[in-house]
């Protein structure tokens, strides 16, 4: 027996059927938006019991592997979203260059004074009492699926009429074509946790979903600081990568037939 194996025979019985059909949809034996089998033929095919059954399709739900849509079953959810820490691109571009529609709606656009303003966004964006922010939260869908909230910080000072624009659209891009300001460096704190009763509304999905926060201060290439940003993105829909590169040596690119799949050079 491999130590695969034999690790796999000590966990739960659900845990090993979830598994299996992890691997199977890994395997793109159970391609997305697929059927997936009823409790009870799941039941009779492993030869446990249905509340057995529930409680892995359960834990492939929580995984994000698959869906529940009500009166039709379970379905093989559609592959999860990738999003690049290292990249200074914005969400918006990089689903773009996935096959990815991108879009988002305005839950908050205005202009605060300094007062209502925490600490660290005021340290951050290097602010002084005189100065006013924009404050704009969107929530961030990808083929109209609601996949992140976006609670951004932006210096009026710095781009003047700024909630004229159509916020919907990529904010990165407004700032480059109308401020000639775009990202060029950042720095980022990550953080898992699990979502509140607020945000959940707002997304429309689960209490407690598992999420990654991430605060997020984005620079020009002189430096300057023009965002602050604390976002809140599902674990279930997105996997996050990240780029390390030796001080000398040139990044190398994905397989192209690999990255039409959205696949990253490891996966």
């Amino acid at each position: 027996m491999t130590r695969l194996a034999h690790k796999l025979s000590t966990l739960p019985v659900y845990r090993q059927i979830a598994y299996q059909i992890a691997e199977e949809i890994k395997a793109g034996a159970r391609p997305p938006n697929s059927r997936l089998p009823s409790e009870r033929e799941l039941a009779e095919r492993f030869g446990i019991s249905r509340m057995t059954a529930r409680a892995a399709i359960d834990l492939l739900q929580r995984r994000g592997l698959v869906s529940r849509r009500s009166r039709s079953g379970v379905f093989v959810a559609q592959p999860k979203v990738r999003f690049d820490l290292s990249s200074p691109q914005g969400l918006h571009q990089q689903l773009e260059q996935a096959g990815i529609k991108p879009g988002a709606k305005i839950i908050t656009a205005e202009i605060v004074p300094m007062k209502a303003v925490d600490a660290r966004v005021m340290r951050a964006l290097s602010l002084t009492e005189a100065d006013e922010v924009y404050h704009i939260v969107r929530l961030r869908t990808a083929n109209d699926e609601p996949i992140a909230l976006e609670n951004s910080f932006f210096p009026v000072r710095l781009f003047p009429d700024l909630l004229d624009f159509n916020l919907t659209e990529s904010i990165y891009g407004i700032l480059k074509k109308y401020y000639s300001v775009e990202p060029a460096q950042s720095f980022q704190e990550l953080e898992t946790s699990l979502l509140d009763e607020e945000w959940a509304a707002v997304m429309g999905v689960p209490v407690d979903l598992p999420t990654l926060e991430i605060r997020r201060c984005a620079m020009t290439e002189k430096g300057e600081p023009f965002e602050y940003a604390h976002d809140i993105y599902r674990g279930d829909r997105i996997i996050f990568t990240a780029r390390t590169v030796r001080p000398g040596m040139s990044p190398v690119s994905p397989v192209p037939e690999r990255a039409s799949k959205g696949l990253g050079p490891c996966s």
